[in-house]
């Protein structure tokens, strides 16, 4: 079996710990109290100055918190919040795990200035479960998820057939108030397609077996619009009927069936055609006649009815919750001013906003009452900090079965300071290790910060094919699944933690006989975890992990190339793809001209460049796979076909000569191409920039094609500044300064081109890449603590989210590359099939493609002033261009053993 068998048919991130960084709103230490229903319990502190203002550890907005080390197990992670100036005066919070279910939390007040200071603190228990609806039955009763089907067919052929949004379930759409806050309905990714029930024949079957036979009655929980009336059709054994209903606009009980049933049943609920859709959120099972008046639908937080019992002589917490499988204990080292008790819709606001908060004395808090939030917390003031001092408090978090196990095992621990500071130095400075070189530890604050918000930036739940997971998100705003987001949080991964990266890689792929999505997608369908797939063979040259995705990675591969029948993305007969109906962002460059006008004008029908481009290259890593996995060599040819359908598509239709750069591609009502796509307002070629220079990544461009859009890439009037690569053309006349990438440099496709250089031996233009990324990043950072997700070529400041780990994590690929001593990098033609390393030597056996008249450059950082290079026992070009890297010239189309020393 293989080691990797415990990633099948699942979304999560199985070797993380029940406690983590998982809540979405606050830097905090959260405990998964039970997966199928997303409910967490959040532990966090808020540190304040006394009497003026609490700072809420926000990973939502700019507030001067930021994460600052984080070990990739993450069972310790830290932040710090800024309370004066940058680093003056701050607050470091850090929870570190101690043993199984018995976790550390440690605040410390640092005082740098020159003046004494006064502080406060809230230490906070939260129950913050799902904005979602829990059914309130009678015993015996059950409910049956509306997305739980057996089956589900729409009378109209639908392109989402075997690819949803965001790892979602055919039919399925968010909707608040609801069982798991999703129902069968409307896709909220496509308003132009229909939702369930408003085509006559609309059907959908579920299965279920009952404990014996008898009478039963059967609800149907469901909306539709005020006032509309409707019909629908109910099939069960032997037993068919029509309904009439009328709708009210909100979900209402609908008894379908009263009668006999056996105890294995079948229902199809098929309907006959009901204007505005039917919303179906469950299906109730009920033993009897139960009237309809004894079911009911409560917030998740109420049915919890989280309990706190105070120890009155201690200072300890304990809490319990219903239907939970664990109690907690909470203790706290600082003697309190004030234990508090409330329920709020919104914690956040309350504690920016509140005057009443900062008060131990009195308190009126909003929503009471009404609020879903369960809080507790424990107010600590004044924390006296003289000049130069730091205060330090400890709290302790425990979880067990039974309360009473959960407060003796606290009791039990040496709660000494000695021992908790012992604890604490011991995981932050394993956490914080990263060896580097004498001159890449000028980039290794930058690298820290970066690898600390990529890390942290892990949520639960998220929902993926109908479970709950946790899930590294691109930050903490972005609280859903991001395709290529995520295959560059994985390439980030590969230089922190081989499993966080395998792990992340698993998430958006899916097994081979999944019908209903060929991969999770949401956001660009640019398949970087086609890159993360080779980058990890290339680091570690494991066949099991090879033979473990490339099934996976397959069914990815040919729903974008179009061999799965309901894909739509290779309907034109240029060979070229197009994602318009799956998603407006081609390249991830949401506003880049011609896309953005694609999409406001829903023209369709012209194709973009990018995702052709990269097919080519997913063809070429998966050919390759292929061959080196013998039961799978007969998909090769496979592969081979479409390289060169792909790329005759691109040579014949898309490039320009005049402009000398690819182009969109028009098509008319037939899907033939009939020209290049203009700009309707100059006449020129519309896709000066990035789109049009994305063949570089996929190795097919002709020797005069290459130096063009290289020369183009590198010529500072047109798309190089002082940051990086402009996302388009400074000259093209639709360039403008002010918008979201057109006028903006981002990390992702800066990879892409760096990668392109290496495999056409341009090692002074990658290394230009990479190098003005690190000085960029590492300025922005030690500006502002902020890890952003793009650069503004107006000011060459950060912008967008504050703690982005996602699009922005290739930083850490080009620190690692030229860096990290070790570390060996190398560009998308070439792999590394075995590798050895001794004290003196490094041999690695490589495999390049392409043409064999041309050449690739492969990257050695040893940290040293001297290195030499063998291919196949002949010396070999071996320069360097960064103190302790070395850039070396090696063949291209053949293979043999590189000897480094």
């Amino acid at each position: 079996m293989s080691r990797y068998q415990y990633l099948t048919g699942i979304h999560d991130l199985p070797s993380l710990s029940d406690w983590g960084p998982y809540a979405r709103d606050v830097y905090a230490l959260s405990h998964i109290a039970d997966y199928e229903k997303g409910i967490k319990f959040d532990f966090f502190m808020v540190p304040g100055i006394f009497r003026r203002q609490f700072y809420w550890p926000d990973p939502l907005r700019e507030n001067g918190c930021s994460p600052i080390t984080a070990s990739a197990d993450l069972r310790h992670y830290a932040f710090r919040q800024q309370l004066e100036g940058m680093d003056r005066f701050f607050c470091d919070t850090s929870y570190t795990e101690l043993e199984q279910d018995l976790w550390l939390g440690r605040c410390c007040f640092v005082n740098r200035s020159k003046e004494h200071q006064s502080a406060a603190l809230l230490l906070y228990t939260r129950v913050s479960p799902r904005q979602e609806v829990v059914p309130q039955m009678p015993d015996g009763c059950r409910f049956i998820d509306a997305l739980d089907y057996a089956d589900l067919k729409f009378a109209a052929p639908r392109y989402d057939h075997n690819l949803t949004s965001s790892g979602g379930r055919r039919g399925e759409q968010p909707y608040p108030g609801t069982v798991g806050s999703t129902c069968l309905g409307l896709p909220h990714y496509d308003g132009d397609l229909r939702c369930f029930g408003e085509d006559n024949l609309d059907q959908v079957t579920y299965d279920f077996t009952l404990e014996h036979t008898g009478i039963f009655t059967l609800y149907l929980r469901a909306l539709v619009k005020e006032n509309q009336a409707f019909q629908i059709r109910i099939s069960l054994p032997e037993k068919e009927t029509v309904r009439t209903f009328t709708g009210s606009g909100n979900f209402d009980l609908l008894e379908i069936f009263r009668g006999e049933l056996p105890r294995s049943c079948r229902l199809s609920i098929i309907s006959c055609g009901v204007p505005g859709g039917l919303r179906i959120d469950g299906l109730i099972v009920c033993p009897g006649k139960v009237p309809a008046e004894e079911i009911s639908f409560s917030p998740m937080g109420r049915a919890v009815d989280p309990l706190c019992t105070p120890r009155k002589d201690f200072p300890l917490d304990r809490f319990s919750g219903k239907d939970l499988a664990k109690s907690y204990a909470v203790w706290w080292s600082c003697k309190e001013s004030v234990r508090r008790e409330y329920r709020l819709r919104d914690l956040s606001s309350l504690v920016a906003y509140s005057n009443n908060l900062r008060h131990p004395f009195y308190y009126s808090f909003p929503a009471t009452e009404s609020g879903n939030e369960y809080c507790r917390d424990i107010y600590t003031l004044p924390i006296e900090i003289p000049p130069g001092e730091k205060v330090i408090f400890h709290t302790l978090y425990c979880a067990d079965p039974d309360a009473d196990a959960a407060e003796k095992r606290i009791c039990q621990f040496d709660k000494s300071v000695k021992n908790l500071e012992k604890r604490y130095l011991a995981a932050n400075r394993k956490s914080a290790r990263c060896p580097v070189t004498s001159a890449g530890k000028k980039y290794r604050f930058g690298r820290t910060m970066l690898a600390a918000a990529a890390l942290t930036n892990v949520n639960f739940p998220v929902r993926a094919e109908g479970k709950n997971i946790r899930h590294h998100v691109p930050d903490k705003h972005f609280n859903s699944l991001y395709s290529w987001d995520s295959g560059f949080i994985g390439l980030g991964f590969l230089e922190i933690d081989r499993t966080r990266a395998v792990e992340n890689l698993n998430v958006y792929l899916t097994e081979p006989d999944n019908d209903v999505n060929a991969f999770l997608f949401h956001g660009t369908p640019l398949p970087v975890q086609a890159y993360l797939y080779k980058e990890l063979f290339n680091r570690t040259q494991d066949q099991e992990l090879l033979r473990f995705f490339y099934p996976k990675l397959k069914h990815f591969y040919d729903f974008l190339a179009g061999h799965i029948p309901t894909s739509i993305f290779r309907t034109a007969k240029s060979s070229m793809l197009r994602p318009w109906q799956y998603t407006y962002n081609s390249g991830g460059w949401d506003d880049y001209p011609p896309q953005w006008r694609a999409f406001l004008e829903k023209n369709f029908s012209t194709a973009p460049v990018v995702n052709t481009a990269h097919q080519i290259r997913f063809a070429k890593i998966m050919r390759r796979a292929a061959l080196m996995l013998k039961d799978k060599q007969q998909d090769a040819e496979l592969f081979t076909q479409d390289i060169a359908a792909f790329t005759d598509g691109l040579q014949t239709y898309s490039y320009d000569e005049k402009e000398n750069i690819f182009s969109y591609v028009d098509h008319d009502e037939k899907n033939r191409p009939v020209g290049i796509h203009t700009d309707p307002e100059s006449g020129r070629n519309y896709n000066l920039g990035m789109d049009g220079v994305s063949p570089l990544i996929s190795g097919i461009c002709t020797t005069a094609q290459r130096e063009a859009l290289f020369a183009r890439l590198a010529d500072p009037e047109r798309m190089w500044t002082p940051i990086g690569i402009s996302t388009v053309d400074q000259q093209a006349p639709y360039y403008r300064s002010d918008g979201y990438w057109n006028g903006a440099v981002w990390m992702p496709h800066q990879w892409f081109f760096w990668k392109a250089a290496l495999d056409c031996n341009q090692p002074e233009f990658a290394r230009r890449i990479a190098l003005t990324a690190l000085e960029l990043w590492e300025k922005e950072l030690r500006r502002t603590r902020y890890c952003f997700e793009h650069f503004c070529l107006s000011s060459h400041h950060g912008a967008g989210c504050c703690h982005f780990g996602g699009l922005s994590s290739p930083v850490l690929n080009f620190f690692a590359a030229y860096c990290v001593p070790g570390t060996v990098t190398c560009g998308c033609d070439t792999w590394i099939l075995e590798q050895h390393r001794s004290a003196k030597k490094q041999t690695l056996h490589i495999l390049t493609e392409q043409d064999e008249q041309d050449f690739a450059t492969l990257l050695f950082t040893n940290g040293s002033s001297h290195c030499s290079a063998a291919f196949n026992g002949r010396k070999i070009p071996c320069t360097s261009g960064f103190p302790g890297s070395w850039e070396i010239t090696i063949p291209k189309g053949t293979s043999g053993i590189l000897e480094l020393e």
